[in-house]
């Protein structure tokens, strides 16, 4: 017997409805676990930016924990901290606007970074060092699109290596590092990946816009940290007066 058309409409709203209904259910109870992952997966890279690699998913969060010393923001172009709560920014990355986020760990500064690439979003983590505020510890890189081969080699430890040790000022500038076609030639130069020219131009400018606010905050640590010079101490045998 022939189906009419009613029929055949009803069916389909029932169908699509059941159909909706399961996978907002299977969304909603899977939510836990991919927060769960994300979060996770933010620790690892954030450790391996700050020079810790290899991180296992089940020593994440401990060795995060561990080697956290402290979290805060700085507003941009200050170098005063204000406090925050590491466990908002790994949960959901809650940034109130103007301010910038700092993860103190393993005895470097590590900076979230964002910016385009030559198809879509590139991402990443970039340390430096608490000693001074311009030494490249570790970088962590990621991509939405970028070409297979090309532009997405930015994530390969090959190209990420290349960043440790540059600087992110030059004689008491911001610089902040570039990827240079044609061979680095300079502390804040790396190397490009051969036919990436727009991908590593991406990443030029995302450390350069991303870096340029933390700059004041950056450029105090080196200050901080350059010793300060104290008056010779009197030795008996120099016949130095007492002053009783």
């Amino acid at each position: 017997m022939e189906k009419s058309n009613s029929y055949i409409f009803i069916y389909s709203v029932v169908m699509v409805v059941a159909i909706a209904t399961l996978l907002s259910v299977a969304a909603y109870s899977l939510k836990p676990a991919q927060q769960a992952n994300m979060k996770i997966e933010k620790m690892q890279n954030i450790l391996s930016a700050a020079d810790i690699e290899d991180v296992q998913a089940s020593d994440a969060e401990k060795l995060f924990n561990d080697n956290l010393t402290e979290f805060f923001f700085v507003k941009e172009g200050s170098s005063e901290k204000i406090s925050g709560n590491i466990q908002d920014y790994i949960s959901n990355g809650s940034v109130e606007e103007g301010s910038l986020p700092v993860i103190d760990i393993n005895n470097c500064y590590v900076i979230p970074l964002k910016g385009n690439g030559l198809w879509g979003k590139i991402w990443g983590y970039i340390s430096v060092s608490k000693a001074d505020g311009s030494t490249v510890v570790g970088t962590v890189f990621d991509h939405e699109s970028e070409t297979a081969g090309l532009g997405a080699e930015i994530i390969k430890p090959k190209f990420r290596n290349t960043f440790k040790g540059k600087q992110i000022f030059v004689n008491n500038e911001f610089t902040s590092v570039k990827v240079v076609k044609g061979g680095a030639k300079a502390d804040n130069e790396v190397d490009a990946i051969s036919g990436s020219t727009k991908t590593c131009d991406g990443v030029t400018a995302m450390l350069f816009d991303c870096l340029k606010g933390y700059s004041a905050f950056l450029q105090a640590q080196s200050v901080a940290t350059v010793p300060v010079e104290t008056a010779p101490v009197a030795d008996s045998t120099n016949n130095v007066q007492s002053l009783n």
